[in-house]
């Protein structure tokens, strides 16, 4: 990891960019040949549907789909479209290749339908099975998980740490899914007792972790997984990423949220950004690490130090091809400008342009496909940082 006078990946003793996506088009020129981005551990087999109802009719949208089943319609016919490699790990070791990491997965990659990755990879076993309801305004997942995903713990990190493809010899370690995983918290206990999780080229290595969809679960468990990120070796080498529903839940588990947090109480977007904040900051204290990062439609925001939100506006995307995948781009994209130690409104922007390249083009873009697309869709076409 690479690391600038004035500028930090992790916010610290920074100098502000005042135009992210003119920075981003130029250092996507020129991204170092020897990034190290790791992730783990989860893996999917993702089979994708359309809604068949009857002869020749169908559900397209979200609404249609909970009016049957309120209806009390007995059955639905799923019609196959395609199947593919899916997961968090799976999508971000993806997207940070594509963009010239060299990545280490470690995931759950064991089946006939996973294909061969141009980059090493640690199978911890069977994945899961995620059956993707493609909607046309949205899509509905149902996940199926293996033995080997509900029995991953402690233990099967320690055997990846003993293979030659260490999850932990990285200059970022992208911790995903913590939702079907739990035992992740425990891992990550196990990861900061190694000697060399600390120090890589002189920087300190980053611990970025997604914890998934984590809406509805116990408040406890999400009150642990902090403490573990704090007890980590270096708790300042932290980033906690997710998107505006799991941050609320977040702040809701450590009695954080704003006095005004009910996203019903505003119609002004300026307030729901300001209590955004005040959630961010307020996780970023509690559990003494770098900084908590919120993706989100109308922009991607990171509580760094001195009680400071850093943030940078969004594309606009009308009508995008994909509703679901956008998240994992995202951390692929900011992983990557974290590794380069690019500034943080940097690492933000290309987060943001990963996920809206995915969404509107159905595919994962590498660097030149991103520098294309900022320079063709840049927000306001005037940069957009704010």
């Amino acid at each position: 990891m690479r690391s600038e006078p004035g500028t930090s990946a992790t916010g610290e003793g920074r100098s502000p960019v005042e135009s992210p996506y003119v920075d981003l088009q130029n250092r996507l020129a020129e991204i170092p040949s020897d990034l190290r981005v790791s992730a783990l551990p989860d893996g999917s087999i993702d089979r994708r549907y359309r809604i068949q109802t009857g002869v020749g009719g169908g559900l397209t949208t979200r609404a249609a789909l909970a009016t049957a089943i309120e209806d009390g319609r007995k059955s639905l016919q799923l019609v196959p479209e395609r199947t593919e490699p899916g997961g968090q790990a799976v999508n971000l070791a993806i997207g940070a290749h594509e963009l010239g990491a060299k990545v280490a997965l470690c995931g759950h990659l064991d089946a006939p339908e996973m294909p061969a990755f141009p980059f090493e990879t640690y199978s911890f076993g069977e994945p899961a099975t995620v059956r993707v309801l493609d909607l046309e305004d949205d899509a509905v997942m149902l996940a199926e998980e293996s033995g080997d995903v509900r029995s991953w713990g402690a233990a099967d990190l320690e055997a990846a740490l003993e293979s030659p493809v260490d999850p932990l010899d990285a200059d970022v370690v992208c911790w995903c899914n913590w939702v079907s995983f739990p035992r992740t918290t425990e891992a990550i206990r196990i990861a900061s007792t190694h000697e060399d999780d600390t120090i890589r080229n002189g920087s300190p290595q980053i611990h970025l972790v997604d914890p998934g969809d984590l809406v509805g679960s116990d408040p406890d468990a999400i009150s642990e997984l902090l403490d573990a990120l704090g007890e980590l070796q270096d708790p300042e080498a932290v980033i906690v990423n997710a998107n505006r529903a799991e941050i609320r839940e977040i702040a809701a588990a450590i009695d954080a949220d704003p006095s005004t947090s009910d996203p019903q109480a505003h119609e002004r977007e300026d307030e729901r950004l300001r209590d955004d904040d005040e959630r961010l900051r307020a996780i970023r204290d509690h559990a003494g690490i770098a900084g908590v990062v919120m993706h989100a439609e109308p922009r991607a925001g990171m509580a760094v130090g001195d009680d400071h939100v850093v943030s940078v506006q969004n594309f606009r995307l009308e009508d995008p091809d994909r509703r679901i995948g956008g998240g994992d781009r995202f951390g692929s994209g900011f992983a990557v400008g974290l590794a380069a130690g690019w500034p943080v409104e940097t690492a933000l922007a290309c987060g943001n342009a990963a996920a809206a390249y995915y969404l509107t083009h159905d595919r994962t873009g590498d660097a030149e496909d991103l520098r294309a697309f900022v320079r063709e869709r840049s927000p306001s076409n005037d940069d957009g940082g704010e």
